[in-house]
Parts: C-alpha cells; sequence; structure tokens
C-alpha cells in the first residue's frame, strides 16, 4: 500500500484519558503504514494552549479520520466538524466514525409534533424526520464507520487497497464535479453564504427573503441554503424518495452555494446541546478551507467556563459534568472556530452591518 499522510481530530482532547487515547491512535495508524501529522504537545500540556492552525492547515496531508459522537448534546464537537469542512475544501478523503449507527432523532429526541404533524425541536425549528446518521454536511462527504478509531482505520485501510486494485485493472474511478462553481462572483463584488439553523424554521423561505433583502441594504449578495444552484441537476421525483440521494442532493446543493459565494456568515448559537449546528460549522470550515473572510454571530458571548456548567479542580482546569475538559481561553467557542472565524455579538441584521462595515462596503 502506497504512504498516505493522516490527521487525527476529535473531542479526545478534552477528555481525562485523552492524550493517551490519542497516543494509542497514532500507534495504530503508523502500524497500519500512515503517516500521523498531528502534533499532540498542546494536549499534553494540558491545553494551557491551543492547537494554532492557518490557511495552509491540512495542506500536508491526504486523509483525516474524524470522531463524530455526540459531544455535551446531540452535535458532534464543533473544532472536529469545522476540520472537516477545511478537508473537504482541500479535496481530502474522509472517515469518520460513530458508535451509534441510528439515525439523528434517536441520537437526540427532544422534539415534539406541531398542530400540522411536523416535527419540531426544542428551538421551534424543524427536525430531519428522515433515517440520516448524521448531519448531512459531514455523512455525505465522507465514509461513515460504525464503531472507534480501530474499526474506522481498518475500513480505511481495505478502501485504499481496493482502489490500488482498480488502478491496476484500469477502472476509471469515479469524476467529481462538485468543485466547479456556475455562478462566478464579479470582480470587487461580495456574496455571502448565509449558513445556520434559519433553513430549518417552519418559515425558512420567508425568513431567508427577509436575510437576503439585510444583505443588499448593506450592499452586498446573499445566498441562503435553500436557494437553487446555477445549473446544478435536479434528481427526479422518485430519486428523492430515497433519504441518501435527497441527502447527498442537499450536500452538493450547499457546497456548490459555498463556491459560488466569497465570504460566509454563520448563526453559531447553540444547537441541540452546547455546541453550533454542525452543518453549519462545516460549511464555515469549508469556507476558510477555500480562503474565505468567515464571520459569526451569537447572542451569548460569555467565555466557556460560564456557559457550560463546569466545575474549577485543584489543578486549576475546569471539568463540565462528564469530567471533559473546557477551554478557558475567554472564548464564547472552541479555539479552533473562535481564533479563524470572527465573533459578532448580536442578531443577524446587527451582524450583516458589522460584515459590510468590516469589508469596507457600508459606513455610517
Amino acid at each position: 500500500m502506497n504512504s498516505y499522510k493522516l490527521y487525527i481530530t476529535g473531542p479526545q482532547k478534552y477528555f481525562p484519558n485523552g492524550l493517551a487515547e490519542l497516543k494509542m491512535y497514532k500507534a495504530v495508524a503508523e502500524y497500519y503504514g500512515f503517516e500521523v501529522i498531528n502534533d499532540f504537545s498542546y494536549v499534553e500540556n494540558g491545553l494551557l494552549e491551543y492547537e494554532p492552525i492557518d490557511r495552509s492547515f491540512l495542506n500536508d496531508c491526504d486523509i483525516v479520520i474524524a470522531d463524530v459522537n455526540p459531544f455535551r448534546g446531540g452535535e458532534p464537537e464543533s473544532s472536529t466538524i469545522f476540520d472537516l469542512g477545511i478537508a473537504f475544501a482541500k479535496k481530502k478523503k474522509i472517515y469518520t466514525h460513530v458508535h451509534d449507527m441510528r439515525d439523528v432523532i434517536h441520537k437526540y429526541p427532544r422534539a415534539h409534533f406541531n398542530e400540522d404533524g411536523k416535527i419540531i425541536d426544542e428551538h421551534g425549528l424543524k427536525y430531519a424526520d428522515g433515517f440520516t446518521l448524521g448531519n448531512l454536511m459531514y455523512m455525505i462527504p465522507g465514509k461513515m464507520i460504525e464503531g472507534g478509531f480501530i474499526e474506522c482505520i481498518r475500513a480505511l485501510v481495505v478502501d485504499l487497497i481496493e482502489e490500488e486494485k482498480m488502478r491496476g485493472q484500469r477502472i476509471i474511478p469515479a469524476q467529481d464535479h462538485r468543485s466547479d462553481p456556475t455562478w462566478p462572483v464579479e470582480p470587487g463584488k461580495w456574496r455571502a453564504y448565509l449558513a445556520g439553523t434559519e433553513c430549518f424554521m417552519v418559515d425558512a423561505r420567508s425568513y431567508g427573503d427577509w436575510m437576503q433583502s439585510i444583505c443588499r441594504k448593506y450592499r452586498f449578495e446573499g445566498i441562503f441554503p435553500s436557494d437553487i444552484a446555477p445549473d446544478l441537476p435536479f434528481p427526479s421525483e422518485e430519486e428523492m424518495q430515497n433519504v441518501f440521494t435527497r441527502s447527498a442532493f442537499f450536500f452538493d446543493r450547499d457546497q456548490l452555494h459555498i463556491r459560488n459565494s466569497n465570504l460566509v456568515i454563520a448563526n453559531f448559537n447553540p444547537y441541540h446541546g452546547h455546541e453550533p449546528d454542525s452543518g453549519t460549522v462545516f460549511e464555515t470550515g469549508m469556507g476558510f478551507g477555500l480562503g474565505y473572510p468567515c464571520y459569526c454571530f451569537v447572542s451569548d458571548c460569555r467565555p466557556m467556563i460560564e456557559r457550560i456548567d463546569c466545575r474549577r479542580g485543584d489543578d486549576g482546569k475546569y471539568r463540565d459534568i462528564e469530567k471533559y475538559l473546557v477551554e478557558d481561553y475567554g472564548f464564547p467557542l472552541a479555539a479552533r472556530l473562535a481564533t479563524n472565524v470572527k465573533i459578532i455579538h448580536g442578531d443577524f441584521a446587527y451582524a450583516a452591518k458589522a460584515v459590510a462595515m468590516d469589508l469596507g462596503i457600508f459606513g455610517d
């Protein structure tokens, strides 16, 4: 098997025995012939400092393996999903592992039926009621394996061997056209992809229209997730009955929206727990990976040690009810997000104006 460079991401850095677990992952990967490019020194130092990244992050990498199990609620850990968005933007092979392969609503069943029979979550947003193993934004572009890291890397090895066998038999691999924009942004103009849970609203289309009107007010365009992507073929009605075909189409539409934009404005308010919506985080990571300016808005800017129920131990570190470390850097979000995405304290309308002023396209 050829030599491949591997990056490992997940919430293990917060676990009581996380460093030992990460070192075990590295040893297993090296046993199978992979070169692990992670630097775990910041974990060894007890997260006294965070892992810094820049726009070259994951350039020197072939494959990313991620733990996407729920973390402090129903969503995976946000910096993990941000990494996956970057990996997809940079055309890296993505593998994820999860212990529970049941559909999302069984893993976080905090919802009810409204008067129209639709499933609504605790925020009043529509809940995905189809059989999906996770948010489609990280489920579709990677291969999801039931189990842990070892099961995942074994599946990866088998797949890589099969790929090498196909190359030896002159079998042409599938062609990936997802990276081709279909609606280029005019030079000197700005077009924002509006990432967030607003697309789950019962009245999502009218709310999206309002968000786009705010963008126009501040002299830039906005793309809402449910907008039609130019030149994207639409599956047949029969094909759309299959939940995975439908999810894949929505993923392709949304990632194409991002490629047809040149900045991202994201709603990073908590969703189904303490973490932001994983699809939103993936999309923002993708924007970061493509080199876009990325912004987010939050209604609560308190540090994480105040937002999350945690206690300070004798070692001076904060831990939550599961004994996971809570980052103490003064940020309202995980450091991976807070240091690479500009945080705006306020609602969308306030954020849109702040973005326009920061880009120099609008002034008071």
